[in-house]
């Protein structure tokens, strides 16, 4: 009988990678434009495929903020993620209050922990479809995207823009995953045992996972 990627319990049903919100509808889309076409899923137990939706949400709200998304991302967030914020405003409630500026600018203070767990759920996740097999090592993350308003020292931004160059030079010219990479792609560098996957959010956002044996 067949496990779920993050647990040993029976799998039920199919989780996406990422989560299908990211993915626009095509009712947002163009005539003939699909980029909910090819979508990587897992097998997942029945809590950890429904316990995730809201964190889920939070991620997309998140994501969709950052000025270096692609226009797939922007029009996403016009069409279908600001209606679904209209019919809840308690998410835009909790946005508001974390508010924080920054060089004269105003921005969202990220909830981190609820970061941490969406990228734990997706790392897992990811890894199993990429390679066959549940992950039982360490799991590090890096959020590139995030600039100050995570730790908003100078060191911890010299931190952050040195790990972009690096990955950058590192991921130069290793090939992309994902049948619609102007939503999601990914790269991996390494092997099943040891590796680093850099995962591409709307072409600018992105998240580096770090996975290494304990």
């Amino acid at each position: 009988m067949s496990k779920c990627y993050m647990c040993d319990q029976t799998a039920v049903g199919d989780e996406h990678v990422p989560p299908r919100c990211l993915f626009p509808k095509a009712k947002d889309l163009p005539n003939g434009v699909d980029l909910r076409k090819d979508l990587i899923t897992v097998l997942s137990c029945a809590d950890h495929n429904s316990e995730k939706s809201r964190e889920d949400q939070y991620f997309l709200n998140v994501i969709t903020s950052c000025e270096s998304i692609n226009e797939v991302g922007r029009e996403h967030y016009r069409r279908q993620i600001r209606r679904q914020n209209e019919r809840n405003p308690s998410i835009i409630a909790r946005f508001a209050d974390r508010t924080v500026e920054i060089d004269d600018r105003i921005a969202h203070k990220i909830e981190i922990d609820r970061l941490d767990s969406f990228v734990e759920h997706l790392a897992y996740a990811l890894y199993f479809a990429h390679f066959g097999n549940r992950w039982h090592g360490d799991l590090e993350w890096v959020p590139e995207f995030l600039s100050r308003i995570a730790d908003p020292t100078p060191e911890a931004e010299h931190a952050r823009l040195a790990v972009i160059e690096k990955s950058n030079l590192e991921f130069r010219d290793v090939p992309y995953h994902g049948a619609n990479p102007q939503v999601f792609a990914y790269q991996v560098l390494g092997t099943k045992e040891q590796c680093k996957m850099r995962l591409h959010f709307y072409e600018g956002c992105k998240i580096l996972l770090i996975f290494s044996e304990s």
